[in-house]
């Protein structure tokens, strides 16, 4: 029997230290992470990966993370793909523009990993 490919997380935040840690957590958990260190960068690496979650912090520098979901949500590859945004601001209007860009789930920093861990497992069995 074949066993399922991982499937891959573009990993956006523009800390070096964060993006490690976070990539680092998920690849422990079995995931494929690719990463990128702001919202452009993020959007060039989703048009060629298409990952299969997009797990994007909303504050950066160049393009920030709303914007990125904005114009993620324009490309057909990339309509469906859970975005969820992590924020230190996560404020109830940041999360509201989150959403209207077309994240799927708004997490607030410090992130509680293991409801984080859930949230994904769900978006991916879907």
């Amino acid at each position: 029997m074949a066993t399922k490919a991982p499937s891959t997380i573009l990993v956006i935040e523009d800390y070096s230290d964060s993006r490690t840690l976070l990539s680092s957590w998920l690849r422990s958990k079995g995931y494929k992470v690719i990463e990128a260190r702001d919202g452009k960068e993020g959007l060039l690496q989703a048009n060629r990966v298409v990952p299969d979650l997009i797990l994007m912090d909303l504050a950066m520098p160049e393009l920030d993370g709303v914007e990125a979901a904005r114009q993620m949500r324009k490309r057909q590859m990339l309509s469906h793909t859970p975005i969820f945004a992590i924020s230190a601001y996560a404020t109830h209007e940041v999360t509201m523009d989150a959403r209207a860009a077309g994240c799927t789930e708004v997490f607030r920093k410090p992130l509680d990993l293991e409801s984080l861990l859930g949230r994904i497992r769900k978006a991916l069995a879907a």
